[in-house]
Formats: structure tokens, C-alpha cells, sequence
């Protein structure tokens, strides 16, 4: 490899290859024709994910805000989310194309499907082909890639619109044109109005792009669009925090995130900071693989991708940023993330809160694998997909999920049949909010649910001539010890009299109440659970039996 001099401005150009093979030689003439085969298959393995099994809790909860009367109405439901209300809007008019699972998870089958695109065509124009390939075979089929596209969420949106961003943002500097830099600022506010992540790499990419901008080459009028856009980014984000983000701030759900599920995600009193960054960059990795082991492999692969671009040890195509910048670019989003942990404000780690990462974090470890196979796209193709295969093979990462075979549809409609044919109208089903918002969904067959406010401190709902009686939001689901205490009050109400049956339904990412019952309380042991796979499970308990007496003890932060 040629050297450089002290006075280039750190940029190397992909020399042409020598002595190629028929296959990189067939790849070099083909290679977007090549690219689409490959991403038709990611679509396969996305469609697959998608088809067969029932919603699970949390989209089912987004289906739930979007399925209202009137879009007004659908607005101000999205209010209560800890998210923008684009998805909502766009799942409000999906609707009516209709509400079985594929259909609704199939926006993010898509936008799954065009951001591996879209990520294929910017990374070959600032890291190259050899990269790019390398980085299309992770995005395309790594686990946690192809479980996000199958989900009825917004992070498929915001990965589509963030790296489209990310591309017209290169397009627009390459040929000094004003209206791809404008396309550029359309998909940064879609990816903001997507998921509150957005407004992380916003920052991450303004800091880039303003390198970029500040190059002698680019002309006033395409500086003027980006201050123009840049202007445009930060009233967005003033509008959504003054209608949306002001008023979920210290709310339960927020200090709930904060204090459970969302835990190791922040700093903490007491928390060396260093060792936070550390742990949390790793885990950031670790999710993107869906492997303990290869994730922090990939970590060090990425750091080790940095050093070497600072290093002028790699090739870069000419008409893309520096070295520097490039570095700037896969470092920026990383720190401007942690920065938000360690003041508190947004999550940083394992978690799908940071899935943004995935972009820069692909992108650097494929920068690695580019320059040890020497560029060669077969070389690193075959890498990949050996690591793709061994995340499939040994998966050590297990966010809240469903087991596939537990996740059948079959086990839904076994369950809501049980319910309809053999629970008594006369009956009342008991539920944490989880369980709710899935009996809602299956035994109001997609109705719009609306609670009759019959009881204070639950929500009531009738669905399929069944009375469902629901605990809050602010509580997801039930351990043993918050069901005595919800239990109490619903006897308290007054509704309900000794020998009173009452069905308790789990059905969801948590459903371990009556196994917990059985163990913690002998009383319990004769209790009879019909289940139906292992996440969604009824059983009965007359009003009068002896109950234990329980304090609830104060709930332990965790994840």
C-alpha cells in the first residue's frame, strides 16, 4: 500500500483490483444486480419472521392507540406514548388495508427491507464496495435485524429514514445540489417523527455534515439549504418537546423505564462512569449480534476499524468524506448517545431504544473485515455470512420475547375458543395490563376498545360478552405480590361477593403468576392453570378463599 504524506488530507482511493476472480470479477460488474438478490431474501426472512404467530404485548399496545374513531382522537391517545406519533399516524390509515398480524407488521417488513438498501448504496459511497457488501450480509439477516422487521414497531422506520438521510446527505455534497440536500433534511424530520432516537443522530449527522459543509469545495447556495435544514431540525424539536416530550417527563412510565426495564441503561449514584461507557458500548454490540461472545468480538473489530482508518490504513472512494470525517461520522453517534446516559436523558446500550447505532456500528466493523480481505467482496461476503450463521446458531442474547413455537397463532385461537366457550359470561376476567391489552385484541376482534369507568383504579371493558377487568398502565404485569394488593382492592370495591367466581387470565412477555402462586403460597398447590403454550395461561379463584397475608414489598430496580 502506497504511503501518504503528512500534507494529504487523509483520504486513499480504491486502486483497481489485480488479479481478480471470476466471482469478484462478476461481482464487480454486477454488484448492485447482486446486492437486490441478496436483499429479495432478506425480504423472504423478514416475511417468514412475520407470518404465523400473534401479536405480542407491546404491539399490540400500538395498535391499540391507533385503532380509534378519528385520527384526533388517535393524536391524543399517541400523547400518553413515549413516542413521536408519525408510526401511529401511519398505522391508523394501515388499518383499513386490514388487521391480521402480517398485514400490520408488514410497513416494517418493508421499511426492514428498503433500509438494507438504502445502507448498501451509502456505505459503497463513503466506505466502499467491499464494505458495503460486507455490511449488507449483517443488516440483511443478523437476528436481532430481522426480529425488528417483523414487529409491528417504529424502529425499521427510523433506521429507513435515517440512513436515506445519511445517503442524500452524500449525494447532496457530491454534486453540490440543493434539492438532495433538502431530500436529505425530509428524512431526518421523518426519522425524528419516528422514534425519539432520531433526535440522536440528528446531532450525530449535524456534527458530521458540518465538516462536510465547511470544505472550500461547497458552493453558498448548498451551505444556505444545509443552515436552512439545520434551522428546520431544531424547531422540530422544539415542537415536539413543548406538545409531547414536556409532558411525559417524570411521569410513571418514564421513571419506570428508568428505574426497571431501561435500568442498566443510565447512569447511577455510585456508578463508575468509565466503567459505564465501557459496558454499555460493548452491550450495544452484543444486541446488534444477538451473541454475547460475537458482540464483543464486533466491538473490538469496530475499534480496531477506527484505528486503522486514522491510521490511512484503509481505501476510500473519492468522492466521499476524509478519513477524518469518516471517523468523525461512525464515532459521533456513539458519544453523542452516551453523553444523553450519563446526563440521564435517553438510554445507552443493549437495548432497542439505541438500535440507531446499528448504522455506524455495521459500518465500522465492516470497514474492519474490508481491509483484512483486502478489499476482496467474496472474502468478506463469505466472513459474514459465517458469523451471520453462528448468531442463528448460538443466540446468548434473549430480550423480552416470545418463544416462536408459544407465539403461534393457533395458541391465540385456542385460548380466545376457551374463553368464549367454556368461561361464563357471569364470569369476570381478571388481568395485568399486558394480558388486557392482548385479550382486548383478540376477543374484541380488532373493535376499538373504550373502558366504562364501573370500577376506580382498574379499567373495565366488555369484549365478546365477557366483563375484562384490567390493572393500570402502571402495571404491566403481575408478580405475586402486586396481584394480592390489586386483588384486595377489586374485593374492596364492593362488587363482588363470597363464592363469586373470577377468572385471572396472563397471556404475554410475562406470565409466570400462577407458577408463583403454587410455589410461594401452599395454599395454592391444587390450583388448576389451563395453558395454552407457555405465555398465555387462565385460571379461576372464588372470592372468600383464604388468601395469604402479603405486604408488598418495594420493588427492585432490574431489567
Amino acid at each position: 500500500m502506497q504511503q501518504m504524506s503528512p500534507s494529504q488530507n487523509v483520504r486513499l482511493t480504491v486502486e483497481p483490483a489485480s488479479g481478480n476472480s471470476p466471482i469478484e470479477s462478476w461481482l464487480e460488474a454486477h454488484s448492485d444486480l447482486a446486492a437486490l438478490a441478496v436483499v429479495v431474501l432478506g425480504l423472504a426472512l423478514r416475511v417468514r419472521a412475520a407470518r404465523g404467530t400473534f401479536l405480542n404485548p407491546d404491539e399490540a399496545l400500538h395498535y391499540f392507540i391507533a385503532n380509534r374513531a378519528s385520527w384526533a382522537l388517535m393524536y391524543q391517545a399517541s400523547l400518553t406514548m413515549a413516542h413521536p406519533p408519525l408510526f401511529f399516524f401511519l398505522l391508523y390509515f394501515w388499518r383499513h388495508v386490514g388487521s391480521s398480524e402480517f398485514i400490520l407488521r408488514l410497513p416494517s417488513v418493508l421499511a426492514g427491507t428498503a433500509f438494507c438498501w438504502v445502507f448498501f448504496k451509502w456505505m459503497t459511497g463513503i466506505l466502499g464496495r467491499a464494505a458495503a457488501w460486507i455490511g449488507l450480509i449483517f443488516v440483511i439477516a443478523l437476528p436481532p435485524m430481522v426480529t425488528l422487521s417483523a414487529e409491528v414497531r417504529q424502529y425499521e422506520l427510523l433506521l429507513l429514514f435515517a440512513v436515506s438521510s445519511a445517503y442524500f446527505l452524500e449525494k447532496a455534497l457530491a454534486q453540490k445540489s440543493s434539492s438532495l440536500m433538502l431530500a436529505s433534511f425530509v428524512c431526518l424530520y421523518l426519522a425524528m417523527l419516528s422514534h425519539y432516537s432520531g433526535f440522536l443522530f440528528a446531532a450525530a449527522i449535524g456534527i458530521y455534515s458540518l465538516l462536510r459543509v465547511l470544505d472550500r469545495g461547497i458552493t453558498t447556495n448548498l451551505r444556505g439549504a444545509w443552515i436552512a435544514g439545520q434551522m428546520g431540525t431544531l424547531g422540530l424539536g422544539v415542537a415536539l418537546y413543548l406538545t409531547h416530550i414536556a409532558h411525559i417527563r417524570g411521569t410513571i412510565m418514564a421513571e419506570g423505564a428508568f428505574d426497571t426495564w431501561l435500568y442498566k441503561s443510565y447512569l447511577h449514584p455510585g456508578q463508575n462512569p468509565l466503567l459505564f461507557v465501557e459496558a454499555r458500548s460493548f452491550s450495544v454490540f452484543q444486541y446488534l449480534f444477538g451473541q454475547r461472545l460475537i458482540g464483543d468480538l464486533a466491538g473490538l473489530f469496530f475499534i480496531t476499524g477506527i484505528v486503522l482508518l486514522l491510521r490511512g490504513n484503509v481505501w476510500l472512494p473519492k468522492s466521499g468524506p476524509t478519513i477524518r470525517q469518516a471517523a468523525v461520522l461512525l464515532i459521533a453517534p456513539f458519544a453523542v448517545n452516551c453523553a444523553a446516559a450519563l446526563a440521564d436523558a435517553y438510554p445507552y446500550g443493549g437495548t432497542r431504544h439505541s438500535v440507531f447505532l446499528v448504522i455506524f456500528a455495521i459500518a465500522g466493523v465492516s470497514l474492519c473485515f474490508a481491509r483484512v480481505t483486502q478489499e476482496r467482496v467474496s472474502r468478506g461476503v463469505a466472513i459474514a455470512t459465517l458469523i451471520v450463521l453462528l448468531c442463528w446458531a448460538f443466540p446468548s442474547i434473549f430480550h423480552p420475547y416470545i418463544a416462536r413455537a408459544d407465539q403461534s397463532r393457533a395458541q391465540m385461537q385456542k385460548a380466545i375458543a376457551f374463553v368464549r366457550e367454556e368461561i361464563p359470561a357471569s364470569d369476570p376476567i381478571f388481568v395485568d395490563y399486558e394480558s388486557g391489552l392482548l385479550l382486548g385484541h383478540y376477543l374484541c376482534a380488532q373493535r376499538p376498545i373504550s373502558y366504562d369507568g364501573s370500577l376506580p383504579g382498574f379499567l373495565v371493558f366488555q369484549c365478546g360478552g365477557h366483563r375484562i377487568i384490567s390493572t393500570n398502565h402502571d402495571l404491566w404485569f403481575f408478580t405475586p405480590q402486586s396481584f394480592w394488593s390489586q386483588w384486595s382492592n377489586l374485593i374492596r370495591s364492593g362488587q363482588f361477593n363470597p363464592g363469586d367466581t373470577l377468572w385471572v387470565s396472563q397471556a404475554g412477555f410475562n406470565v409466570t403468576l400462577d407458577d408463583d402462586l403454587r410455589k410461594e403460597f401452599p395454599d395454592f398447590h391444587d390450583l388448576q392453570t389451563q395453558a395454552f403454550g407457555k405465555n398465555i395461561r387462565l385460571f379461576r379463584i372464588t372470592v372468600g378463599r383464604p388468601m395469604p397475608n402479603t405486604t408488598p414489598p418495594t420493588q427492585e430496580p432490574g431489567i
